[in-house]
């Protein structure tokens, strides 16, 4: 190779080399992902109750400016957050940071104070999200990034008990140990308890500081300690799992925070006892007022040993029980405490009731004929069942053994329809002659004034046809605040639409009262007869909380049905 060549070819690089860093350094700059970095610092192990001070630093390495810069911090679970050295109310969970822009070389930085709540080991997750935009590119770009800190030490350790197991209906018992573990004295706490549903405190020790959850701890010395009992009664289904909770809170400007928490569950295990009530061979039956409900109480021994001394009983709640009339069968009635009571002297197998044997009592009793007395609201009757005994197995640990069930009857709304007529009303007037005359128009009245003990009924209306040759005159009044009725040419029907009935219509409110005007002019072939004027009236609707079509049908009028001028309808 010449020397000339040589000389070329070294140019030529050198030359491709030069336009190569022109390009670069005046040319489009490109973006690079990763050259925008997010970190959290803080703490990898911390003590319950301090606080903890989260650092988060995002920074713009790259050449091009970064828009609309969205960063979403989210605290640990159950962390108490601090703004300012306040306490605040964040529901959320975590704080946001929007920016418009984000130059490059620039970063920035962002702090975030909170107390970690939870139990020794726990691991506290803090997260951060950074999302923006990069120059004129499309799509925007998200960044994350996170740390863990390790509750290492409780300054108060909370020990709860509670037991594993237990059966519905079963005493238990929950304690809560507390202990200083600090180098201090810790003033100014208190403990709240969360109790499961299904449970119902009836002893306590020490008493509570305020109603039946929460004590207050003035100071607890270094190295001291307490405990708290809590007896009482836990239902549930079997297989529930019931928690209950105890949190220690202390006094920050003012405010309780959370501070501990401990916890203990007890499962709901298979009863030894097993109790249902059914009515009329259903547990699901809706029964209208002066309806008879005959009640079976099935029962069996659900245990693996033989029960003694059992009895069963039943109280039953509701104001529309006409008590009166119970029959019992034999069983014993305490009408001051509503309840029925069958003990081994009716049912001899409640002596000694073997594993898995069953049987069933039973008894009735009838609803009051109307609901006027029954009071506001929905309408229903409640039966508690409940199958028990003092006589407990050894092998069985336990104070007392029983089974619960209830049932609740609905009831029926039950409206009344008065429906009346008039030649004479007292507000239009009479028209026409009375006996009606062939050929001759005679104007009637038609009042329905409806009463609703029961439940609300909505959807509600009332209708009724109109035979051929009678006339539908346009002239009606009705109560303050209800609607007006239309007639339909096409079916001859006249539709009084009430939409919902409350309940107490009638009974704590005036009734929905309407009046319309109908006439007749009888022909030749009516001579002799009382024609209708209303066929197949009845009131119609949807019973809001049983959720049972109701209809109530009225009695067809004719023109002998008068109140004013009875047994004068008939066409001369």
């Amino acid at each position: 190779m010449s020397n000339t060549v040589l000389k070329w070819l070294i140019v030529t690089a050198i030359g491709l080399f030069v336009v190569s860093l022109l390009l670069f350094w005046f040319g489009s700059p490109s973006f690079n992902e990763s050259q925008v970095t997010l970190k959290i610092e803080g703490p990898t192990q911390a003590s319950v109750g301090d606080e903890v001070v989260y650092k988060v630093t995002y920074a713009n390495t790259t050449k091009i400016t970064l828009q609309h810069i969205h960063l979403i911090f989210t605290y640990p679970d159950s962390s108490v957050i601090l703004q300012n050295g306040q306490v605040v109310n964040n529901s959320t969970g975590h704080e946001t940071v929007d920016e418009d822009t984000l130059n490059p070389g620039q970063s920035q930085q962002k702090e975030f104070h909170a107390f970690l709540i939870g139990d020794k080991g726990n691991i506290k997750m803090a997260k951060a999200s950074l999302a923006f935009d990069a120059g004129n590119l499309k799509s925007p770009f998200q960044k994350t990034a996170d740390i863990s800190t390790t509750i290492t030490n409780l300054p108060v350790s909370l020990t709860m008990v509670a037991p594993p197991n237990a059966v519905n209906g079963q005493n238990i018992s929950y304690i809560l140990d507390y202990r200083n573990q600090s180098n201090n004295d810790i003033s100014d706490l208190q403990l709240a308890f969360t109790y499961p549903d299904g449970f119902d405190p009836r002893k306590f020790s020490p008493a509570p500081s305020q109603g039946q959850a929460t004590w207050s701890l003035k100071t607890i010395k270094k190295g001291e300690g307490g405990r708290i009992q809590i007896d009482g009664v836990l239902n549930g289904n079997q297989g529930d799992s019931k928690q209950v909770t105890a949190t220690l809170k202390r006094n920050i400007n003012g405010a309780y925070i959370d501070y501990e928490k401990a916890a203990a569950t007890t499962i709901i295990a298979s009863p030894l006892l097993h109790v249902s009530l059914n009515v009329n061979d259903s547990s699901n039956y809706i029964s209208h007022a002066g309806d008879t409900l005959q009640y079976t109480v099935d029962y069996q021994n659900d245990s693996n040993v033989t029960l003694s001394g059992l009895t069963l009983s039943v109280r039953l709640d509701g104001a529309m029980y006409d008590f009166s009339s119970m029959d019992t069968r034999g069983a014993f009635f305490d009408s001051s405490s509503r309840t029925i009571t069958w003990n081994s002297t009716i049912i001899p197998a409640f002596d000694n009731l073997r594993p898995n044997q069953n049987g069933s009592a039973v008894f009735s009793v009838k609803l009051k004929p109307g609901a006027a007395n029954a009071g506001s609201g929905n309408l229903f009757v409640h039966a508690t069942a409940q199958l028990m005994t003092e006589n407990i197995p050894d092998t069985i640990d336990a104070q007392q053994i029983n089974a619960q069930n209830d049932l609740v009857t609905k009831i029926t709304s039950q409206p009344i329809v008065d429906q009346s007529l008039y030649y004479s009303d007292p507000a239009f007037g009479a028209s026409g002659p009375l006996p009606p005359a062939v050929a001759q128009e005679t104007v009637f009245t038609v009042h329905w004034r409806i009463t609703n003990p029961g439940n609300t009924l909505s959807g509600a209306k009332v209708t009724a046809t109109l035979p051929q040759g009678v006339t539908w005159k346009n002239v009606s009044s009705v109560g303050a605040g209800q609607p007006e009725p239309t007639f339909n040419k096409g079916t001859s029907q006249v539709i009084w639409a009430l939409g919902t009935i409350p309940q107490g219509v009638g009974i704590s409110s005036p009734k929905y009262e309407l009046a319309f005007q109908v006439s007749i002019k009888p022909s030749s072939t009516q001579s002799g007869t009382a024609p209708f004027l209303i066929k197949s009236p009845a009131l119609s609707g949807v019973d809001s909380f049983t959720q049972q079509n109701i209809v109530v049908p009225g009695q067809d009028l004719s023109t002998n049905d008068t109140i004013d001028q009875s047994g004068q309808g008939t066409v001369q």
